[in-house]
């Protein structure tokens, strides 16, 4: 059974993913007690796990927020983000079963066959492609370097979770993509595999950095279109 402090954390943690607060702006706590009926201090615990989740930031003297994506801080994140999954594959090809791939293939087939047109697919497509990396991640047996991969791409969950990011993905996608990700990663020699995990996590970078720069345009704000070029070529 869930704590008080968990079922905050869990409502608090959805709202920000379904991107039902604002970003960029400080959040009055007491609305937030409210709007989840949690405590004061349930709610101040909840929003420090939050926080080491990196879907807030808490500013001294000012309170707490949810941080605007740029395109600098987008790059960072996958840049870390590749280091780490370069680093998973690598150690999963090393110690693997037949089974671990039956899973992770399954896994894959499940985000390939998500319908386009049915509804809420981008929510859909985003929890299981997490998950799908998560568990690669899992199954190194290295717990921090799960843990440090769930936090990132809580991130990439939150922008997939934007209404015009489902149509932009699949335009990066390709039929039996991820399941072909997973065969490679395991069948292709040891350079072509690496390479493949790159190209795959730049393929979310270039989703990424192409929704920002839509989101920008809807609202009016000059885009860093030279970052946004650079990321795609």
């Amino acid at each position: 059974m869930k704590t008080c402090e968990e079922a905050t954390y869990d409502q608090l943690k959805e709202l920000i993913l379904a991107g039902e607060l604002p970003t960029g702006k400080f959040l009055p706590q007491r609305g937030l007690a409210q709007r989840v009926g949690a405590t004061i201090v349930t709610l101040r615990s909840a929003l420090r796990l939050l926080g080491n989740d990196g879907l807030i930031e808490n500013v001294p003297k000012w309170g707490v927020r949810i941080p605007e994506e740029t395109c600098k801080s987008i790059s960072e994140r996958y840049y870390v983000r590749e280091l780490l999954e370069v680093g998973a594959a690598e150690k999963l090809r090393a110690h693997h079963t037949e089974e671990m791939i039956a899973e992770l293939s399954a896994m894959a087939k499940e985000c390939d066959q998500m319908m386009p047109d049915a509804p809420d697919a981008w929510r859909g497509f985003a929890e299981k492609h997490f998950r799908l990396h998560l568990r690669i991640a899992e199954l190194t047996g290295n717990g921090l370097l799960a843990e440090t991969l769930s936090r990132l791409n809580f991130r990439s969950m939150m922008l997939s979770n934007a209404k015009n990011a489902w149509m932009i993905q699949r335009e990066y996608l390709l039929e039996a993509h991820h399941e072909s990700f997973i065969l490679g990663l395991f069948t292709l020699p040891y350079a072509e595999a690496m390479t493949l995990v790159h190209h795959h996590v730049q393929r979310g970078l270039r989703m990424e950095l192409a929704v920002l720069e839509r989101e920008k345009e809807y609202s009016g704000s000059p885009a860093g279109s030279t970052l946004i070029g650079a990321a795609a070529r």
